[in-house]
């Protein structure tokens, strides 16, 4: 019978990973990039504590880490499978030696013989299984006879890099440690590695709780004291444990090799049994990645010709190379790397000279390195460029209305049809218009737009006709929810801009029509139609929400607010997946999920719904629609944002899995969104995010030869693949463009 033991993962994620620049860097270390899969390392390291098998148990994880990266280390701990029971925060970095002793002070007093594995967060091990099984037989060994167990890989090479553990007695797989000796010069690695008793040193150690924490207090009094000290006097929100920042700066700085091991009393090596790998530099990447037929790891959109042996790899455009060998390339938005294979640990002397000279964009500023357009620059090409374009080559004046697309040089599109809700988007961008002191003539288009809509868009027995014709005859008559939902919008904001008297009318039309041809008194929400179809989905409600919303804004009714919150209310009890933290968005007619629909969710739509939500918190006074916001905005965050581009996909699986790569303009905007209101109202996570997607929509999408227009879709390498720039999504770019230039309290001149 195998003895069970339980053990708490500590995992350690500070270091700057400078030897893996221009990709790591100190505004974002290289445990929070997806190096090796499409998963983050500190994910892959949670995960890998998340294993469960015979004769040992993981408790929740502890994470400790710089308090400049609470939103990632959040973020990625909250996504990940795995329960994280605190985040230790450390305000500034001591070494491992005090952040180990902050993790564990509170399971000294409290549970001494609590076991702890200490993980670095940046390693490469693919078998999981096995890992499992060598921390197992440790745990075994630490029962066993106490003290200190550490994992020992078996060296492959005379490296330079790493430092060893030179083993003792003990028949395998544990023995004792005779010593620990530091980065050798070649000559001594070599020796080492003939010598067959020594392990590279992982950085993986076991302890028992309060045997390390005497260690400390024996060998280091000081660090013990401040760092104890510094968890007495944290800050403590929810998980989240920020560490007081003048007694920790008090604690001296030193690793916890130097501190402890290296005069611990009794230490133990664990032999491991699985494939392992620092993740240091490109060099040890390369090793550890997955080779073409000619030893080349590639990554991104990477084209070779007789090459070999390299390390090539590309976030942001066409990487061609040809002729050479041995080489590591890694191309970035704001800089390049190319070096020898056999010279990779200059990139550290690299970075140094690049940060040294204070050339390097923080992330703050900019997350690509491209130039991010400013306030005034945005507002100029809101102004002066778009609406100016779908005010007038972007208005059907023979046949009324707007049409449904133009070509990327400006002309019309003919799609063969034109839609209702199209319609209203326009009217909604332009009377916002009106509201700011757009120059142009909003109010022409205005007119145009309502007569259309009102002498050719109502059905004679009620509600909104879906499409018409490019002539401006009915296609189809149909009376969707989604259009409807989007007629209210526009009426509110043309209420709003212009007073005009019709608009409340034809808005208390509209509502009637829904609630009484529409709405499903049995099952709640409203059917997808007129034709009460067999499915249902979330998106049109999202819409409701927001046009209810906004008639509640213009008017002060409580009325709007409460039919606003019935579908809140449906998203709380229907829409929201909390085992996903994701949005569902088919349905049966009864809410019950659709069997013959793949199970995707939408990130943009998760953004939308943060945004929505936050407003509704506000408007109703309800702070805990709040912890649904900060879970949609993790999982998107986490999930939703393609490799490379750093657009918000198109959709994906529930669990962030197989990730549709196509990108449309409309996701990112609400990205942008999400992310200013998220900010505003204080919500964990990436507050640089909506920097991020202002860099994205500029510099990915607004860059059409019309100007004023855009691309609206791309694929995962950045290519443009759509035909035609919808008119539909004017909406969206202009509603988040405003929403930031709101942010910035500069919309006006």
């Amino acid at each position: 019978m195998v003895s069970s033991h339980t053990i708490t993962p500590v995992i350690l994620c500070g270091g700057a990973g400078s030897r893996l620049w221009p990709m790591s860097r100190d505004s974002k270390p290289k445990q929070f990039h997806r190096l090796v899969n499409e998963k983050t390392l500190l994910t892959n390291t949670l995960q890998r504590v998340g294993h469960k098998g015979e004769g040992l148990r993981y408790l929740p994880t502890r994470v400790i880490g710089g308090i400049a990266f609470e939103s990632l280390l959040i973020e990625q701990g909250e996504t990940s499978s795995v329960e994280v029971e605190r985040y230790v925060l450390e305000p500034l970095i001591r070494d491992t030696a005090a952040a180990i002793a902050a993790a564990i002070a509170d399971l000294v007093e409290t549970d001494p013989d609590r076991m702890v594995l200490v993980l670095p967060s940046d390693h490469q091990i693919s078998d999981v299984a096995a890992f499992f099984g060598v921390i197992r037989i440790g745990a075994e060994a630490l029962s066993e006879r106490g003290g200190i167990m550490t994992i020992g890989i078996a060296p492959t090479r005379p490296e330079t890099q790493y430092g060893y553990i030179e083993r003792g007695a003990g028949d395998g797989p544990v023995y004792d440690v005779s010593r620990f000796r530091e980065k050798p010069d070649l000559e001594t690695a070599e020796t080492f590695l003939r010598s067959g008793r020594f392990f590279w040193n992982a950085g993986i150690f076991m302890f028992r709780a309060g045997e390390m924490g005497a260690e400390l207090a024996r060998q280091q009094p000081e660090v013990w004291a401040q760092a104890r000290l510094a968890v007495e006097r944290a800050e403590v929100e929810g998980k989240c444990y920020r560490l007081n920042e003048e007694a920790f700066a008090a604690s001296p700085k030193i690793s916890i090799d130097y501190a402890v091991m290296e005069n611990a009393p009794s230490i133990g090596v664990v032999a491991a049994s699985f494939d392992w790998n620092d993740l240091g530099s490109w060099n040890q990447l390369h090793d550890g990645s997955p080779l073409d037929a000619h030893g080349n790891a590639r990554f991104g959109d990477v084209l070779t010709i007789d090459v070999n042996n390299s390390y090539l790899r590309s976030e942001d455009r066409l990487l061609a190379v040809a002729g050479l060998d041995n080489i590591i390339v890694v191309s970035q938005p704001d800089a390049l790397l190319i070096v020898h294979r056999d010279k990779s640990h200059l990139v550290k002397d690299i970075a140094g000279q690049v940060k040294k000279t204070g050339e390097w964009p923080p992330l703050a500023v900019a997350h690509s390195g491209r130039p991010v357009p400013s306030p005034r620059v945005i507002r100029k090409w809101l102004f002066e460029a778009a609406l100016p374009l779908w005010a007038g080559a972007g208005v059907d004046r023979q046949h009324g209305g707007v049409y449904e697309a133009l070509n990327h040089d400006g002309s019309p599109a003919d799609l063969g049809y034109k839609r209702l809700r199209v319609l209203a988007r326009q009217i909604y961008c332009f009377a916002n218009a009106e509201l700011l002191g757009w120059e142009g003539d909003a109010r022409e288009v205005l007119t145009h737009c309502f007569t259309t809509l009102t002498e050719t868009g109502w059905h004679p027995d009620g509600g909104w006709i879906h499409l018409w014709n490019p002539n401006g005859s009915v296609k189809d008559p149909q009376r969707d929810t989604y259009d409807q939902c989007f007629v209210l919008l526009a009426l509110a904001w043309l209420w709003k801009a212009t007073k005009w008297p019709e608009a409340r009318v034809w808005a208390e039309r509209t509502i009637a029509y829904m609630d009484d041809h529409l709405t499903d008194r049995v099952n709640g929400g409203f059917y997808e139609s007129s034709l009460w179809l067999d499915f249902r989905r979330a998106n049109p409600h999202m819409h409701y929400l927001e046009a209810m919303q906004a008639w509640y804004e213009v008017t002060g009714e409580r009325a709007f607010l409460n039919r606003a919150q019935t579908a809140v209310d449906l998203f709380t009890s229907v829409f929201f997946d909390p085992e996903s933290w994701s949005v569902t968005e088919h349905f049966e007619r009864d809410w019950s999920v659709r069997k013959d629909k793949p199970s995707r969710v939408e990130p943009g739509h998760h953004y939308e719904w943060v945004w929505l939500l936050l407003r509704q918190a506000q408007f109703a006074d309800q702070a805990e629609l709040k912890e649904y916001c900060r879970k949609l905005y993790a999982t998107s965050h986490a999930f939703g944002h393609a490799r490379g581009t750093d657009a918000v996909c198109d959709s994906m699986a529930p669990d962030g899995s197989e990730m549709q790569g196509t990108a449309r303009l409309w996701c990112q905007t609400e990205a942008l969104k999400a992310g200013l209101s998220a900010r505003a109202e204080g919500l964990p996570g990436d507050e640089t995010l909506f920097i991020r997607m202002l860099d994205v929509i500029f510099n990915r999408y607004l860059t059409t030869p019309a100007p004023g227009g855009w691309y609206d879709q791309i694929d995962s390498n950045g290519r443009v693949i759509s035909k035609v720039m919808p008119t539909s999504t004017f909406y969206h770019v202009f509603c988040a463009l405003v929403e930031y230039l709101t942010y910035e309290e500069i919309l006006l001149p």
